[in-house]
């Protein structure tokens, strides 16, 4: 029994377990910190989240086989969508977005759900296609991309929207879709602009204004902004000191649990620590991103390439919007930000890579008799 548990801890990468499970950790202090003087139960959950999160990975890792998710992918697909059309009649409405569905002990947001499902479904697409992939395959699975986004997008969640987009872009383009092809798409993208903006909510307007000039309304659209860097100036480079941060503690930062759960961060940890976070974010992308480069099976390369971009671009969106160098689209800090259904899917798709790389490893030792010496 012994041999069995440390031959699975040696197939699995330890690098990516490592920096989850730090994340995890590190997000019960800051959830705590960020909201136990607004919010006395919050951290409790987010212990709650945390804890099945990582029972999630293991499981994840250990007792599932990623490749039958291929052959029920287009059904995930299904069930993702039925989700999103639930939303639209029972879902809960909150500050005027309909987003989540009551489960009685659980908030579920179907379009967190759906992001995961996206990447399994455009790996099978994909890994079932001749490469490089086809124009005519590109549009098809485009297709597949919009009618979750066109849901999302009427919640109304732009951001989640692109974050289901965006990954999808990614894996096509190392399927090695024609760059030109790609240049195209983004020009007709940029032409149609103006048509986008004028279907953008109000609300969506002004937070794109508001990154251009905060000035004009720092009492409104701005105000999120404008709070967050200067707790995160304030914060200079080794911080105010945990439960020190005085833009979180007097109300001036809105959110500061979920959307700018970084600027909390930042306030009290400062430069050296934020830059760190930045950097393990990094990390993270790019050693399941080199899991992927390294496998023979498709599937798990292009599942591998999803988790990686999605990773990336949430991470950059949110820390971008903490800045102010983006608008606020309400999208997560992945692993940081209070939650419960985002950090579950996220913690489900590092359970996917890990398993991925555990099936892998696991079977490439097989392949060399050589090395049962080893052992």
């Amino acid at each position: 029994m012994k041999n069995v548990a440390l031959e699975k801890l040696k197939n699995i990468d330890i690098l990516v377990f490592g920096i989850t499970l730090f994340l995890l950790i590190f997000s019960v202090f800051n959830i705590y910190s960020a909201s136990y003087h607004e919010f006395s139960n919050l951290y409790i959950k987010q212990i709650v989240f945390v804890v099945f999160s990582f029972f999630v990975i293991l499981t994840t890792t250990f007792l599932f086989d990623y490749r039958w998710l291929s052959s029920v992918s287009f059904y995930l697909y299904g069930l993702g969508i039925v989700l999103l059309i639930l939303v639209k009649f029972i879902g809960s409405t909150v500050l005027g977005a309909k987003r989540w569905i009551n489960l009685g002990f659980f908030q579920l947001q179907p379009s967190e759900v759906m992001k995961s499902i996206m990447i399994i479904f455009s790996a099978n697409y994909i890994s079932s296609s001749k490469l490089p992939i086809s124009f005519k395959d590109f549009l098809k699975l485009m297709l597949f991309s919009v009618i979750p986004f066109t849901l999302i997008y009427t919640q109304p969640d732009l951001g989640s929207g692109i974050m289901l987009v965006l990954p999808v872009l990614v894996m096509v383009f190392l399927a090695g879709f024609k760059l030109r092809y790609i240049i195209s798409f983004m020009l007709v993208f940029i032409l149609l602009s103006p048509i986008v903006w004028n279907h953008l909510k109000d609300y969506q307007k002004n937070r794109i204004l508001a990154i251009l000039n905060p000035e004009a309304d720092p009492k409104g659209t701005a105000y999120h902004i404008i709070q967050s860097k200067i707790a995160i100036g304030s914060g200079m480079l080794t911080g105010k000191g945990y439960l020190q941060g005085s833009q979180s503690k007097y109300y001036f930062l809105p959110e500061q649990h979920t959307d700018f759960i970084f600027a909390t961060i930042g306030e009290e940890w400062g430069f050296v620590v934020s830059f760190l976070l930045l950097s393990l974010y990094l990390i993270l992308s790019l050693r399941i991103f080199l899991i992927g480069k390294t496998l023979k099976d498709m599937f798990g390369k292009f599942i591998c390439y999803g988790v990686a971009s999605l990773i990336v671009f949430q991470s950059f969106v949110n820390i971008a919007m903490n800045l102010a160098i983006a608008p606020v689209v309400g999208v997560p800090l992945p692993f940081l930000s209070y939650g419960g259904t985002a950090l579950i899917m996220f913690s489900f798709l590092i359970g996917l890579v890990l398993n991925i790389s555990y099936i892998n490893s696991k079977q490439s030792f097989q392949l060399y008799p050589e090395n049962i010496g080893d052992y």
